[in-house]
């Protein structure tokens, strides 16, 4: 996606820009893929470490059958690193490639560990796991990530600006994910009948195919028909940054981490039932509070860092943009595998979950269509926040978290049970 594009091009140049590096002389690449690789993990030194330290620890706990909760503990930990250079990869092969197939590469695999932890779920039986999996990543974007990006950046500026007209097409998409998830819900409450249980996961599974065509779409009018909606103003004025390793030994890393993490997404998912009963939590506050971090923690700093340098463009465009892909993308290619395995992985996310998305949908449309005001001489409507709205989303996210972190861990005790 070019929001994306441009946000983890910025998040590049961000810890170049915090040094005394002159503008005009850019750094040069690496001279080979080695010393390249080297980079990478100096730059990012607490990501490195928890990658060489957690990663191993990972593994080991599962293959010697340490308790599940240390295993769950070090595979949820070891995915923050992975999905980091999963991320890092992709841009290093999307920067070669062209903007159009660089915007896929970058909305399929910047999603892959959510799909992983989905896929796994669904293997292991944990449908409502992966549900709200599905719904906590949609929420973490629009009121954690985005939250903290109105809030950064509203500690340095006073009012930011960002291009309305780009953020009201990702509402209309999220309004319609509600009306898509909502439907398949309340028609399934309403009628407690086996004949249409049957029925609505048909429903799920075509509609699911009708959401991927929408998101194809959304990338077509996004890199192609309507850019400039997207872009940030000041993104064409600075000089590209040149990848750190090459494409064939990018594609190569890419490759590899997405296989280690799929056993580590399996590992955790393995270990999770016992888990939850000995620290007496939920899987629910599980799958939509912790384990959307895991895949999202990259995103979360981006969002942050360019929010902070006044570029809410960009900011907004992995926030509310990865929900649309979490909505458009990951859930209706969650509900194919289902289809695949044979099991009935619907878009039936029960009452009191819908609820919480119709809210939090309603809340983050309200904020981005208030303050707008229309360029002078030109048809673009901007669109204005401050520290305040960011306030405000994340206390709405704190509440929600205590819900989840105080409901029960017995199955009677679940909020995803209520019809």
């Amino acid at each position: 996606m070019a929001s994306m594009m441009q946000a983890q091009h910025e998040k590049r140049k961000f810890s170049k820009d915090s040094n005394t590096v002159p503008l005009n002389d850019p750094e040069p690449p690496p001279a080979n893929d080695c010393l390249g690789l080297i980079k990478i993990f100096c730059d990012h030194k607490i990501f490195s470490v928890l990658l060489f330290v957690a990663t191993p620890l990972g593994f080991v706990s599962h293959h010697l059958d340490w308790q599940p909760q240390y295993i769950f503990t070090w595979n949820f930990i070891a995915i923050i690193p992975l999905a980091w250079l999963i991320g890092k990869a992709t841009e290093d092969v999307a920067a070669k490639v062209g903007e159009t197939l660089g915007g896929l590469l970058n909305a399929t695999f910047g999603n892959v560990v959510e799909m992983l932890v989905c896929v796994s779920g669904i293997r292991n039986g944990e449908i409502g796991v992966v549900q709200c999996t599905l719904l906590g990543s949609i929420l973490s974007n629009l009121l954690l990530v985005m939250g903290c990006a109105f809030l950064a950046g509203g500690c340095f500026y006073a009012v930011q600006e960002y291009n309305q007209s780009g953020a009201a097409i990702q509402c209309s998409l999220m309004a319609m994910s509600v009306f898509a998830i909502g439907l398949p819900t309340i028609y399934t409450n309403v009628l407690h009948q086996e004949a249409e249980w049957a029925h609505m996961v048909q429903v799920s599974r075509w509609a699911s195919v009708f959401l991927l065509s929408i998101y194809a779409a959304y990338l077509f009018f996004q890199l192609n028909t309507h850019a400039d909606l997207f872009k940030d103003k000041d993104g064409d004025e600075e000089e590209e940054e040149q990848p750190d390793v090459s494409p064939c030994t990018a594609a190569v890393l890419l490759a590899a981490t997405t296989v280690v993490t799929s056993f580590a997404t399996d590992h955790l998912i393995e270990a999770l039932e016992t888990t939850v009963d000995t620290w007496k939590i939920s899987k629910e506050f599980v799958g939509i509070i912790m384990l959307p971090i895991i895949g999202n923690a990259a995103e979360h700093y981006t969002a942050i860092t360019v929010a902070v340098k006044n570029k809410m463009d960009l900011s907004l465009g992995v926030a509310a943009g990865s929900s649309c892909q979490m909505a458009l993308l990951v859930t209706p290619f969650t509900i194919l595998v289902g289809w695949w395995y044979g099991v009935d992985m619907t878009l039936n996310f029960h009452a009191f979950q819908l609820a919480v998305l119709y809210f939090a949908v309603f809340l983050v449309t309200t904020i981005l269509g208030t303050g707008r005001c229309q360029v002078e001489g030109s048809m673009t409507l901007i669109g204005k926040t401050n520290w305040f709205q960011g306030y405000i989303l994340l206390v709405t996210y704190f509440v929600l978290a205590l819900i989840y972190f105080f409901e029960g861990s017995g199955h009677r005790d679940s909020l995803a049970n209520l019809y």
